[in-house]
């Protein structure tokens, strides 16, 4: 089952895209951009998101409206105010986020192929000593927990 998070089923919401960059291997390459900004510039206007995307490549007012309201249904923006006092702003901080869609992707491996994803995940970490202590370290407190 899903990460399931202010009301949002990650697995069922949110797709993985490995050849992406950041936040759009979760999201699109336009909702990952809309995120990025709230993230750096909190809660704000419709018109303000649009501008500093515009900024960086064309892209309708309409299309960013369009998206916002997409995103407001799956709960990852929070929408405040009427009319042009209308802010949004991010439902999760951008490590938040980033917890969840990882959880939500291992927890897929784990449901899909079992062993063959930890063993991926052991092959993934082998050649670096600092992520095999930080996973050992975690797994002794888990145990130590239950």
């Amino acid at each position: 089952m899903g990460v399931i998070v202010s009301g949002i089923n990650f697995r069922k919401s949110l797709s993985y895209r490995p050849q992406a960059k950041g936040s759009a291997q979760a999201l699109g390459e336009l909702q990952a951009k809309i995120m990025e900004h709230l993230w750096s510039h909190g809660p704000t206007s419709l018109a303000d998101v649009h501008r500093d995307i515009e900024a960086q490549s064309p892209v309708a007012y309409t299309t960013i409206s369009t998206e916002l309201a997409r995103m407001l249904k799956k709960s990852l923006v929070r929408k405040a105010g009427i009319n042009r006092e209308t802010r949004y702003a991010a439902a999760l901080s951008r490590e938040q986020f980033v917890d969840r869609v990882v959880g939500d992707v291992v927890s897929g491996l784990l449901d899909s192929h079992g062993q063959a994803a930890i063993h991926g995940f052991v092959d993934a970490i082998a050649g670096d000593e600092a992520a095999l202590d930080e996973t050992l370290r975690l797994l002794r407190k888990r145990k130590r927990e239950a």
